[in-house]
């Protein structure tokens, strides 16, 4: 059953965002995003949208009808340098291992 939960941040269209951006949740972009956009989860380029510039995500889904120019990785894993916190609480790496199993679940036609 697909995850029908809003994306955790949007670039909304009409909307030229410029410069950098790190969240460990989902981004949806509509509007126009030019720098360094890094997520855990899964980014999403919708169509109108326009990136430009360096994308490092969990995952990546490119809608048709928009403008990508970007160095862009896409890799399950969480990066070398993601810390947990104090608590022992590892929020970042939790989001890794959704994203991890979203793309397992969508390989294996049940998302």
């Amino acid at each position: 059953m697909p995850d029908s939960a809003p994306p955790a941040f949007e670039i909304h269209s009409g909307i030229t965002l410029k410069g950098q951006l790190s969240m460990a949740k989902d981004v949806l972009v509509t509007g126009k995003f030019e720098g360094d956009l890094q997520t855990l989860g899964c980014l999403t380029v919708a169509p109108g949208a326009i990136m430009v510039g360096t994308i490092r995500a969990g995952g990546l889904v490119l809608k048709p009808g928009n403008r990508v120019e970007a160095r862009v990785t896409v890799s399950v894993a969480p990066p070398p340098d993601a810390e947990s916190s104090t608590d022992g609480d590892q929020p970042l790496l939790s989001g890794w291992k959704r994203g991890f199993q979203k793309l397992r679940e969508l390989a294996m036609g049940r998302a």
